[in-house]
């Protein structure tokens, strides 16, 4: 008889006839495909039908399928494994310990295909049952001890700590088979540790003690692990709670990574000597609550970033919006009132550009510490950006109490802090808005930028409550119009200049122009000045608008020459903008050779606001100017904070303009005396002085009075356009009409009657920059110029003067050069005998 090995009968045959359990199954599904005899009965199945309805997972107990990775990880590399499982019986539940076989009988594409085992038996071999048991229960305990750590490193990644801790401490307890579990972190204080998560008997234990005082305390303050076998032979620390709760041994395992957060402790209710792989365990979970805490602490960090100002440490626009909305909802559901302040400072660019960014950032923190200590406990200081803060106050009762609360933030901010480095007082304009029963939020925030504004208006420096009756809305239409409308009207060159006369006192001759930047607007008609600055300097334009005054001015100047002999200079107010930028020299000196308008006759007029926060910068470009022959005034005198220092230091200007506040006030013994020591001051470094915003006929003669030099205001004439500039002006009071000094058509001759030899010269207009003149040091500098007959100078000495005229024409009267110093009540010309010198200080003679 021939043997046939490829016959599947002999093969069925010989499997269903085996003693040993022998099973095919789908490698991917665990599907049974054939189960023998043999192994329905080891099992304890009806029959194989039953057995082809399982599968492969179902035969084995948790110690077999803890194996199940290994199998599988060998079959797909090797498609062989065997080793020792336990199969468990479907009757009983009983477990079955076999040796098995298992190979792979068919490949897919994939891998294993079908697989087949071959398990015998092992019961009756105690002695290995018993090894073999242990290494399945150690082989489940790892397995128990890997899922639920697992399960604590799938709550480290999105769970919070109140979820976390309770599950670490659980599975500590269950895992490490001991009474109680307990997770402890130390206490701001630092004398103990507060229990924030407790598995285990009770009752629960509330704190530790810190230190060698427990053992939580003494592994947090050594950063060990801490083990203890048995409490009756512990020497490191006291183990006085331990025996007051029944507690034997324990291990303490600290959590955190590079700095201690906490404390995992496990205790048992008797001595134990702990294994290696406890310690392991408790270590694990100990990593996984480190990591967890790593990422809710930096979730924090972030989460107090993205609704703080990293400047100053106050809640950021985003925190003040969802206050403003959680209050305002409150306020409706209890019906009360919720205020809210917008705060905006007032002339930061200038405190920002002139003393530098870092000097900026001090300022906005200094002015978020001011605004938190003048509101109420209970109310909210945020910044919304840049140099700008809202207050949310929330049960104010009244609109009263909001106003009150606004004054008293201007009264705080008006303290100098000298720790700054700077004595410079804040002010801020408060806008007001008090909640309705309709309101929301965007409308409440919309009705405080509405006040603010308007308080801005008004004058920096103030508050303001909002009122829709007032206009407020539409006055943020018209602001909205003119912001939008302004770049274009610079584009098209749609600005204008108007110019107002600066007028001799003494001579009453015109001697300059100041030119204003007009803007006619289509539909809103003439903008104020006022208006037009506070809009461009919210758009950022105030620059560029500057920049066109400048070039405009010089222009139409030049193409319209000072009389003949005279020297009419055109001024233009200079922006803090361009006060900062390091070309702007440069630009001026292009400006003028452009135009071709000489640089004595351009005038610079510097806010003292602008200037009072000197820098190198600042000093730099005004001293260029000073040497390109600009003639540099101090504008705003008596509004800015302190300009006399620097005038000390850098004695650049050549006038000083006092502001029309101080003008208006006229007459009367303080605002006169206040005028009187600003002109004192003007002669110490050789200015001149300008009263601005003279209205009346007793302002201007109390101005004369007080030794003022020049003046300009609408009583001497309005701002117009070029082709409506006057000539001259008015002249002044109880003075008869003189000519300018030192024209060659009207010489003067001045005769030194003591002291030195006679000379008889011509005399021109002075300055205050001369040199040594015939021996003589003077303050001043000489200026040589020539006359087709004969040359004239002009300087001047000490000593006793006897003015002359050369035509013998009584109405050429000298005017004294005031940027010298020289005091003109002590030289005059009478009709009768020409000019008759008097004592004086500082004398003209040549």
């Amino acid at each position: 008889m021939r043997f046939d090995s490829a016959d599947p009968d002999l093969w069925r045959s010989v499997v269903e006839r085996a003693t040993d359990l022998v099973m095919m199954s789908d490698f991917v599904s665990g599907r049974i495909l054939f189960l023998n005899p043999a192994g329905i009965r080891l099992v304890g199945l009806r029959d194989a039908a039953d057995a082809r309805a399982r599968t492969t997972a179902e035969f084995l107990t948790d110690a077999g399928l803890a194996q199940t990775p290994a199998v599988e990880a060998a079959l797909t590399h090797t498609g062989h494994w065997e080793g020792i499982s336990e199969l468990r019986h479907f009757g009983t539940a009983e477990p079955i310990p076999v040796s098995v076989s298992i190979f792979t009988v068919r490949d897919g594409e994939a891998g294993p295909a079908v697989i087949a085992a071959i398990a015998r038996d092992r019961r009756r071999r105690r002695t290995q049952d018993r090894r073999f048991r242990k290494a399945l229960e150690s082989t489940a305990h790892r397995a128990r001890e890997q899922h639920a750590l697992a399960e604590l490193g799938q709550l480290a990644v999105d769970a919070d700590l109140d979820t976390l801790l309770p599950a670490a401490a659980a599975a500590a307890a269950t895992l490490i088979g001991v009474q109680c579990a307990s997770i402890s972190r130390i206490t701001d204080t630092g004398d103990a540790l507060d229990v924030v998560a407790y598995r285990g008997q009770p009752p629960a234990p509330r704190t530790f003690a810190a230190g060698p005082a427990s053992q939580p305390g003494y592994a947090l303050a050594t950063g060990e692990v801490v083990v203890c076998p048995n409490r009756e032979q512990e020497t490191r620390f006291a183990t006085t709670t331990m025996a007051g709760r029944g507690l034997r041994s324990g291990i303490s395992v600290p959590i955190g990574a590079g700095t201690e957060w906490g404390v995992l402790t496990v205790h048992g209710a008797r001595p134990r000597d702990y294994t290696d792989r406890d310690v392991g365990f408790l270590r694990a979970v100990a990593a996984v609550l480190s990591a967890a805490i790593g990422r809710i602490d930096a979730e924090t960090r972030v989460l107090h970033q993205s609704l703080h100002d990293p400047l100053t440490g106050l809640p950021n626009r985003t925190a003040a919006y969802r206050r403003i909305t959680a209050a305002l909802h409150t306020a409706h559901r209890d019906h009360t009132l919720l205020a809210l302040l917008l705060v905006d400072l007032d002339d930061f660019k200038i405190v920002n550009d002139s003393l530098g960014h870092a000097h900026g950032d001090a300022v906005l923190q200094r002015l978020g510490r001011r605004l938190a200590g003048a509101v109420r406990p209970a109310d909210t200081v945020a910044r919304l950006g840049g140099d700008e803060f809202v207050i949310v106050c929330e049960d104010i009762g009244t609109a009263d109490t909001v106003t009150t609360l606004a004054a008293q933030i201007t009264t705080a901010l008006r303290i100098p802090d000298h720790s700054t480095g700077t004595s410079v007082p804040l002010r801020a304009s408060i806008g007001i808005a008090v909640s309705d029963e309709t309101c929301t939020a965007e409308e409440l925030i919309r009705r405080a930028d509405l006040a603010m504004y308007r308080a801005k208006t008004a004058g920096a420096g103030g508050h303001a409550l909002y009122h829709p009756g007032e206009g407020d809305s539409h006055d943020a239409d018209r602001v909205l119009q003119m912001s939008t409308d302004l770049r274009t009207a610079l584009d098209r060159d749609e600005l204008t200049l108007l110019y107002q006369p600066i007028v001799d006192l003494r001579r009453g001759a015109v001697v300059a122009v100041e030119a204003l930047v007009g803007w006619a607007h289509p539909t809103l008609g003439n903008i104020s000045r006022t208006e037009f600055v506070a809009v461009a300097e919210r758009t950022g334009l105030i620059g560029p608008v500057g920049s066109w005054g400048l070039r405009t001015a010089c222009r139409q100047a030049a193409a319209r020459p000072a009389p003949t002999g005279t020297d009419v200079r055109v001024h233009v107010n200079v922006s803090t903008v361009q006060l900062r930028d390091p070309i702007f020299a440069d630009q001026v000196a292009d400006i003028l050779t452009d135009t071709g308008l000489p640089a004595h006759r351009l005038g610079l007029e510097i806010s003292e606001t602008a200037s009072a926060s000197v820098t190198a910068r600042t000093v730099d470009t005004l001293t260029a100017l000073h040497e390109l022959g600009v003639v540099l005034l101090l504008d705003h005198l008596g509004t800015g904070h302190g300009p006399l220092g620097y005038l000390i230091r850098y004695p650049i200007f050549d006038s000083l303009k006092i502001d029309r506040s101080y003008i208006t006030a006229l007459p009367g013994p303080r605002p006169e005396a206040v005028v009187t020591a600003f002109v004192t001051i003007a002669r110490a470094y050789g200015a001149t002085v300008i009263g601005n915003g003279v209205e009346t006929r007793t302002q201007l003669d109390t101005l004369h009075a007080c030794g003022c030099d020049q003046a300009q205001g609408s009583y001497l004439a309005a701002p117009a356009p070029r082709r409506h500039r006057p000539r001259t002006a008015a002249r002044p009071p109880g003075r008869r009409r003189r000519t300018e000094l030192g024209t060659p058509a009207s010489p003067l001759t001045l005769q030194k009657t003591t002291g030195v030899e006679n000379r008889s010269l011509l005399v021109t207009r002075s300055d205050r920059h001369m040199r040594q003149v015939g021996g003589v040091e003077n303050p001043c500098r000489q200026t040589m110029s020539k006359n087709p007959d004969r040359p004239y100078c002009r300087h001047m000495l000490r000593g006793y003067a006897r003015v002359s005229s050369a035509d013998q024409n009584p109405d050429h009267q000298i005017d004294a050069p005031r940027r010298a110093g020289v005091a003109a009540e002590n030289i005059h010309v009478d009709h009768a005998g020409g000019a008759k010198g008097v004592a004086a200080r500082n004398s003209i003679w040549c």
